[in-house]
């Protein structure tokens, strides 16, 4: 008995010699919170959003929210400190619209196209294309959170970014689903999700070589969906009024799930990226009475006043239009294409000064941290840098419906926080911290090789510029012969990648069960990897985007064509 009080009396004074002294150690790996668990973020500057900023303040995290900030806040004598002292701390940031955490989409076939009298025993990772208007892609009620997946660093780059918080959708098709706001921890996805459905999903994009595949085919599709579901709703209207005698109406999942869109109580976001195509999106959705949002929207620096005059909300992409990595003849590029590659920065400010709502979105950048250096690009152009905070921040909380919860520091909110080295939109700025849900990740240092999407500019942790394989300490080497696996809705699809590298240039062929194709603007930069390839699939020529990483004889990605997105695996073949 004597013994027992004695370890219980060492506890308490080891308890109070840690409160005592403030010391408090922070964990190297994530952590996560737990009932009644207490952080003190102290000495660093607040940059609040909807208040003013604090040049040297406090804040208080209590079971994943925030207690209390301010410049002359108690720290309780329980929390653990975390010392802000020269770093400056923000809410942590929107990406508006991805896929993130998506996973690969299931077998559809189970395997039946492996053999069997009459089938096809290639399994074609393209097959949807000529599948009929009801699969994948054509169907409303398909939700994003039956396809989350999410492991321990599924969002290791995004957090390094500062990114915590992504309205995420799946992007395949014309009614490509609907969207979910989460969080991007580490835990269990249903535990993620801050809110679902958000929005219905539509792109304009047809399908090759069937219907709905041209721009006029998608609006009558869309039209006639549209129209059915609202004879869908009246005539359940009449039977729920009198079903007496009368004949039940058949259920039917789409049109059911359409009935929110049409009642204007879920928004549509339409994935637009041209003038007209935000035209067409804006009379659709007038002519059904549609909520409506437009994402993408790249060439919005041309139409301001109009969407102004709309009352239109804008999820602005921030993947900017790049220069061809290896085109021929730079002069071959016409007027057009050149301008809209200088005006798309300016599209923010533009907005900005119309009075439009807007939000960034990554517009799906193949390096995470480009999302911040192409924000400073859009300042570069005109737009206040404390707007561009805003449209990562409290403006696409607005827009999705949790301001009370997120977008700003303030107390009662998520603890959702970025401590940053610095200003956030400076090249030089590191992300050290980033909390989400009250769980502290500690950011180990990211590659980030410059590029494209980085307009030139470089620094410690965005990138220097000039980097890649040959001439980057530590970069990945993409030469070889690589053994593929695509994981297509009708099972894996085996290809043969041989890669030839020089500098930051990539040459080679894949052999694929459609038979060989020579890669195209192939580039390497650090450990990601980018090029294309066309195949004739079924007499139709189709453009494969691939975007992969390597990391030492692995390599995985997604590779993209016709709308439709496959994640793939590989490893290099010894010599």
């Amino acid at each position: 008995m004597r013994q027992k009080k004695f370890h219980l009396t060492l506890i308490c004074i080891l308890i109070l010699g840690l409160t005592a002294t403030g010391t408090v150690f922070l964990r190297p790996l994530a952590v996560q919170a737990f009932d009644g668990e207490a952080w003190a973020i102290r000495g660093g500057r607040i940059v609040t959003v909807t208040g003013a900023t604090i040049e040297k303040g406090t804040i208080v995290i209590r079971n994943g929210l925030i207690e209390s900030v301010g410049a002359d806040v108690p720290i309780p004598g329980d929390a653990r400190i975390i010392d802000a002292t020269g770093m400056t701390v923000y809410p942590g940031l929107f990406d508006s619209y991805t896929t993130l955490g998506i996973r690969p989409p299931a077998n559809q076939a189970a395997g039946a196209r492996r053999g069997g009298p009459g089938i096809d025993p290639v399994p074609n990772f393209l097959a949807q294309l000529a599948a009929p208007p009801s699969d994948e892609g054509m169907k409303p009620e398909v939700s994003v959170v039956d396809q989350l997946q999410v492991a321990e660093n599924t969002f290791d780059q995004q957090r390094a970014t500062g990114i915590t918080t992504a309205l995420t959708a799946p992007r395949t098709g014309i009614f490509q689903g609907q969207s979910a706001l989460i969080n991007l921890g580490k835990v269990a996805p249903e535990k993620l999700i801050l809110k679902t459905p958000y929005s219905l999903n539509v792109s304009f994009s047809g399908a090759r070589g069937r219907y709905p595949g041209s721009l006029m085919g998608v609006f009558a599709y869309l039209r006639q969906m549209l129209l059915d579901a609202q004879h869908y709703k009246e005539e359940w209207a009449r039977y729920d009024k009198s079903p007496r005698g009368a004949k039940r109406p058949e259920i039917n999942a789409s049109l059911a799930a359409l009935q929110p869109v049409i009642d204007g109580k879920m928004p549509v976001i339409f994935s637009v990226g041209s003038e007209r195509d935000m035209r067409r999106a804006i009379g659709l959705a007038e002519e059904f009475k549609l909520n409506y949002i437009l994402a993408g929207a790249t060439q919005s620096y041309n139409i301001a006043s109009y969407l102004k005059s709309k009352n239109a909300t804008v999820l602005l992409s921030l993947n900017y239009p790049q220069k061809p990595q290896m085109i021929e003849d730079p002069e071959s590029e016409s007027l057009s294409v050149l301008r809209e590659r200088a005006n798309a920065p300016k599209s923010a400010s533009e907005l900005h000064k119309a009075g439009v709502r807007f939000a960034f979105q990554s517009g799906g950048l193949t390096r995470p941290q480009d999302y911040l250096v192409n924000a400073q690009r859009a300042i570069e152009a005109g737009l206040p840098k404390e707007e561009a905070i805003k449209a990562m921040t409290i403006y696409p909380a607005r827009i999705f419906g949790v301001n009370e919860q997120l977008g700003s520091i303030e107390k009662g909110k998520i603890a959702n926080l970025v401590l940053a080295s610095g200003d956030i939109f400076d090249r030089n700025t590191k992300v050290k911290h980033v909390m989400v849900d009250g769980e502290v990740f500690e950011i180990k240092a990211q590659p980030a090789p410059a590029g494209p999407g980085a307009g030139g500019r470089g620094g410690p942790g965005r990138g220097a510029p000039g980097g890649g394989a040959g001439s980057e300490p530590g970069a990945a080497v993409a030469s070889g012969r690589w053994m593929l696996n695509v994981n297509s809705p009708n099972g894996a699809v085996e290809s043969t990648l041989s890669l030839t590298q020089a500098g930051t240039s990539l040459t080679g062929e894949i052999q694929t069960p459609f038979g060989p194709a020579s890669i195209s603007s192939g580039r390497i930069e650090g450990n990601n990897v980018t090029f294309t390839y066309t195949l004739n699939v079924q007499g139709q020529q189709m453009e494969i985007t691939t975007r992969g990483k390597i990391e030492g004889n692995s390599i995985s990605g997604t590779m993209e064509a016709g709308g439709m997105s496959f994640d793939f695996t590989g490893m290099r073949r010894p010599n």
